[in-house]
């Protein structure tokens, strides 16, 4: 079973991508969505920059469920939001705009990646 921010892919009511958030897009949706869950949560990318998160955080306040900033330490993503409900809906289209695919090699690079291919770079021999 597919999982994207360790929520299973049943209970998403929508989701936005790191691009997407970097950019400033979708809080009018992302508010649509808190709207409707009643039982439920939003979960964010701890890779991502705080500054960018705080708008869907003060949402998630606003409309009264809780939020949960997430590290995935196993896998790299490029999911950067996530509201879930706490059941399964099973939505058939959960992206903004209906983006469909997340593309894992996508430009977007998270800053642990760029740490992380910093010390690659100095640590090898030439």
């Amino acid at each position: 079973m597919k999982k994207y921010l360790g929520t299973e892919r049943g209970r998403i009511e929508g989701a936005l991508t790191a691009k997407q958030i970097y950019k400033r897009q979708g809080k009018e949706e992302v508010e649509k969505w808190v709207s409707l869950i009643r039982e439920g949560e939003m979960r964010l990318n701890s890779d991502l920059d705080y500054l960018y998160l705080v708008p869907y955080i003060q949402l998630a306040i606003q409309y009264k469920i809780p939020y949960v900033v997430v590290e995935s330490n196993d896998s790299e993503t490029n999911i950067g939001l996530v509201i879930a409900h706490s059941s399964a809906i099973d939505k058939d289209g959960i992206w903004l705009k209906d983006e469909e695919r997340i593309e894992k090699d996508s430009p977007l690079l998270t800053l642990k990646r760029q740490i992380k291919q910093i010390f690659t770079l100095e640590g090898e021999q030439p």
